[in-house]
């Protein structure tokens, strides 16, 4: 069941994606940018689809846990930042006459998912202009990862600082800390203080010991 969540997000951008590109014309193609107007039903679904996928599944996925949620999202990141990794190197093997057919195939795709990706992008270049919009499918997946880790290692470092501070045994008194050790083995052993009197002490003097009365001697004859 937790995989269905990556396979639901998975092709959720891709239908919203393959959509644009089947009932619009492209806006970027690889290598160059075709101008178009863009219509208020596109611009606003451009909207709610990019707020969705750099705000509000990231946030849920990193709240909920739910981990496969940001799978999807990552996976289809890479998709969409694929065909910029791998064109740049292919262009020696499309350049001249004696091109490979399997590279120019393997060409057409790459730019295909290419304008794909950048399809439901396209109307907020009114607000962001061309060159920050081009990079946004490409943001897909540190976004949705950085979102997760976040929010864990929060999650981590403040479950363990209340637990320390519910520990009964963290709570330390003061007196414990008084009689710490002063060395290996060794403890030091508080001594009682008598309390200070104000004023002069007087001590009453030691009673006198009586002599036993002696017995007159007896007289002699």
């Amino acid at each position: 069941m937790r995989r269905d969540y990556f396979i639901c997000v998975f092709l959720l951008c891709i239908c919203v994606s393959l959509f644009y590109v089947c009932f619009l014309p492209l806006y970027f193609v690889y290598g160059q940018i075709v101008p178009r107007e863009f219509g208020p039903v596109e611009t606003a679904f451009s909207w709610i689809y990019m707020i969705l996928v750099f705000a509000v599944l990231p946030v849920y996925a990193a709240y909920k846990k739910k981990f496969w949620i940001t799978a999807g999202l990552a996976a289809y990141g890479v998709v969409a930042a694929f065909p910029v990794w791998v064109l740049p190197g292919m262009a020696d093997k499309l350049a001249g006459d004696d091109a490979n057919i399997i590279a120019v195939v393997w060409a057409f795709l790459l730019k295909s998912v290419y304008g794909m990706a950048e399809a439901p992008f396209a109307p907020v270049t009114r607000v962001f202009g061309d060159s920050f919009t081009e990079v946004l499918p490409r943001r897909i997946m540190p976004v949705a990862l950085i979102f997760y880790a976040g929010c864990q290692l929060f999650r981590f470092y403040r479950n363990a600082y209340r637990q320390e501070q519910l520990d009964p045994m963290k709570a330390l008194d003061k007196t414990s800390i008084e009689n710490n050790l002063t060395g290996i083995g060794t403890k030091t052993v508080r001594k009682a203080s008598m309390p200070e009197v104000l004023g002069t002490v007087i001590t009453a003097p030691a009673p006198a010991v009586k002599e036993e009365a002696q017995e007159p001697p007896l007289p002699t004859e």
